[in-house]
């Protein structure tokens, strides 16, 4: 076998030559380029963007928020979302469904799910592709929304490695199901691998799972949920790339597992509000040696250590549910420090089994949160985190506008939108809790996005949308991810990396 490859080689070297030969003689007078000069970047518009809404719980009508391109962009572009079927069923796709308008906030209701069954007798699951390009592909985001407009769960960013954390069976995750959507044209080959309390565990078989292109396969998580206190979940591919989606139910109530960061050394998660009963803080160590963790709360008054100069020690390969105090009745975001990578995420207590704040990163350019609502009730407000240096952040709130004050063409082709902002300053070292609501001239009663932009100068700024009922009970944490409107390109030089042996 040695043999065999080094034919290979030898012609790789000889191919080497040539395209040196050609590269002189394209280059004649062309000085290689200092070690030292900086590599010059451009910034290019994102023209191209892919998200996918997984399937509504029951199979029923799901209700979709999607924000896409700037309010002041030109040229063209749309959004256009596209039924993924179940893998292995007869399904007939539906019809796409698209937006054109952008910077308007659009509230579209996609149809139910075809009566196909499970072969467990379950509705099949549909997943949908949300597929923007050209304008509309810049700071694309989508979420699957209650019928008010009120975002559930972030339509997933395709990846090839993908993790959540959320509850097992004791803390109220009974039935538990992943639904992996593939949007690409080619198959994907899926390893789901899951940390509970009792190890690490496989899903599906050893030759992992079978994605087809633009197609839906769920998965139940439900076996190894049983008798556990917590799940952290890896989605990792070996082909192509999927988007994935968990949720948990429990006596009816469906919730969902939002992503969360990868394992890392030191992580944040914002937006864990006020409570006045224990959360629970859910961290995973998917290495071999034990992980020391430290802990410390961001408050509006400053650094919490909740559990003193103790560190939280968890064994490789193990996932625990550690007891929050409720941090002094305050709004927070929790700063971890390890030293193995490890993943985590806050049960915070809430409709349902409760609702999860997720490790996230730092907002890079702008965020959206799309689904929001107020009154009746309900208020909605983002909790800003500066762990480093101070931050500066404008929020802008976006609705439709008021039919009666409507001019033009906008959200749903109902009327322009309107929108209001407000630019917030948060302290280094302190969380800031700023409310929002519809600004004024919305449509009565319609969901408002709002659109979360550090400001030039402004330090790392982590953010979460934090939705609460009679100013008590949570019921919503949308984490605030970057979706970006431009991307950096650097210049490409002669290299041979390309076709090096590997």
């Amino acid at each position: 076998m040695r043999a065999v490859h080094l034919v290979p080689a030898a012609l790789v070297l000889v191919a080497l030559g040539a395209i040196g030969g050609v590269a002189q003689l394209g280059h004649p007078a062309a000085a290689p380029a200092p070690a030292s000069s900086p590599a010059a970047t451009r910034q290019v518009p994102v023209t191209s963007a892919a998200r996918a809404c997984p399937p509504a719980p029951g199979g029923g009508a799901a209700p979709v928020a999607l924000l896409a391109g700037g309010a002041s962009a030109t040229g063209q572009g749309q959004v256009e979302l596209t039924a993924l079927p179940p893998a292995g069923l007869p399904v007939r796709a539906t019809g796409p469904v698209r937006a054109q308008s952008p910077g308007a906030l659009w509230m579209l209701t996609l149809p139910a799910a075809s009566r196909a069954k499970a072969k467990n007798g379950t509705p099949a699951a549909q997943g949908w592709s949300v597929a923007g390009d050209g304008t509309m592909a810049q700071g694309l985001e989508a979420e699957l929304t209650q019928g008010s407009g009120l975002a559930s769960v972030r339509c997933a960013e395709p990846g090839s490695d993908l993790w959540f954390l959320g509850p097992g069976q004791v803390n109220g995750g009974s039935q538990v199901q992943l639904d992996l959507m593939n949007v690409d044209s080619t198959a994907a080959s899926v390893d789901v691998s899951v940390i509970n309390d009792a190890g690490q565990a496989q899903v599906g078989s050893d030759d992992g799972i079978t994605v087809p292109p633009h197609q839906t396969v769920t998965e139940s998580l439900s076996p190894v949920a049983h008798g556990s206190s917590v799940l952290a979940i890896e989605v990792h591919t070996s082909i192509g790339r999927v988007a994935a989606a968990v949720s948990a139910a429990s006596r009816g109530t469906t919730s969902w597992l939002p992503g969360t960061a990868s394992p890392s050394t030191r992580l944040v998660i914002p937006g864990v509000p006020p409570s006045g009963s224990t959360a629970g803080l859910f961290v995973a160590n998917p290495g071999t040696s034990t992980a020391k963790v430290t802990v410390t709360a961001i408050t509006p008054q400053g650094r919490i250590r909740p559990f003193g100069s103790q560190s939280v020690d968890l064994p490789g390969q193990s996932a625990s549910d550690v007891a929050l105090s409720p941090l002094g009745g305050t709004t927070a975001a929790l700063q971890l420090a390890s030293n193995v990578p490890i993943t985590a995420a806050v049960l915070v207590p809430g409709s349902g089994p409760g609702v999860l704040a997720s490790a996230t990163a730092p907002i890079s350019e702008l965020a959206i949160v799309a689904g929001n609502t107020s009154g009746a009730g309900l208020a909605a407000s983002v909790l800003l985190s500066a762990p480093r240096a101070a931050a500066r952040v404008r929020l802008t709130e976006i609705a439709p506008a008021d039919r009666a004050s409507a001019s033009g063409t906008g959200a749903n082709g109902t009327g322009r939108s309107v929108t209001a902002s407000q630019v917030v300053s948060v302290k280094a070292g302190r969380t800031l809790a700023a409310p929002v609501k519809a600004p004024k001239g919305a449509r009565h009663g319609s969901a408002f996005a709002v659109v979360i932009t550090p400001l030039a100068g402004s330090g790392p700024v982590y953010a979460a949308r934090v939705e609460t009922r009679d100013q008590k009970t949570v019921v919503s944490i949308i984490p605030a991810a970057s979706a970006l409107t431009t991307i950096s390109l650097r210049p490409v030089r002669d290299s041979y990396d390309a076709i090096w042996p590997s």
